[in-house]
């Protein structure tokens, strides 16, 4: 199957005009990390469920898929959505918000990975990623990013962190600033990225 960016980019847009910003309404009691390694052509996600504020896990699942889709800057959902949609099926215990390793609203088209998946599967998302995007129009200020006058993100430490779904950005960077835990990346993704990883291993 021949990959059509162009449509893929469409429906990055569409997607974008359906984002709801909007407060959690409160802490979450459960917040959910999930990443996704790869190895022989298949991805391997996991997601990992822990307490909030405490941290404790309290879920692990893990799920894999063929990866049809070679990786694309600004396109990763496209590559990522069918593990993440078979990890999803699986989590039980109903997460307040999902962390995702990857950009939210701060993107092109206003739709990268956490996005995607936050309005696909209608879930509270938070976008933190490791790299900057190049997005037309955009600004430093302070510790935000701006464009066109509205903080599309905001650089917390060495991470980049964005709205996804149904969040503001204050909810997500309150919640990443109570997730962190030492490493570069708050403790969901941390031990989400670290178990995809060891999957994707014993994969190969």
């Amino acid at each position: 199957m021949i990959f059509d960016v162009g449509r893929a980019m469409e429906a990055q847009r569409r997607l974008a005009e359906m984002v709801v910003e909007e407060s959690l309404g409160g802490e979450p009691r459960r917040v959910c990390g999930v990443d996704v390694a790869y190895s022989g052509g298949r991805g391997f996600g996991a997601a990992v469920v822990l307490s909030y504020p405490d941290l404790e896990v309290l879920e692990v699942e893990t799920a894999e898929a063929d990866v049809g889709v070679p990786y694309m800057p600004t396109l990763l959902a496209f590559r990522e959505m069918p593990v993440l949609f078979r990890l999803l099926r699986k989590v039980k215990a109903k997460p307040d918000v999902y962390m995702v390793d990857g950009h939210g609203v701060y993107h092109p088209r206003r739709c990268g990975l956490a996005t995607h998946f936050g309005v696909v599967f209608n879930v509270p998302t938070i976008g933190v990623a490791k790299g900057r995007l190049s997005v037309k129009g955009s600004e430093i200020i302070g510790d935000a990013i701006v464009v066109g006058g509205k903080a599309l993100g905001r650089i917390f430490g060495r991470v980049y962190v964005s709205v996804g779904n149904r969040v503001t950005l204050e909810d997500c960077v309150r919640i990443v600033s109570g997730c962190m835990r030492g490493h570069r990346v708050p403790e969901p993704l941390f031990l989400a990225h670290k178990i995809s990883k060891e999957v994707a291993m014993l994969g190969e």
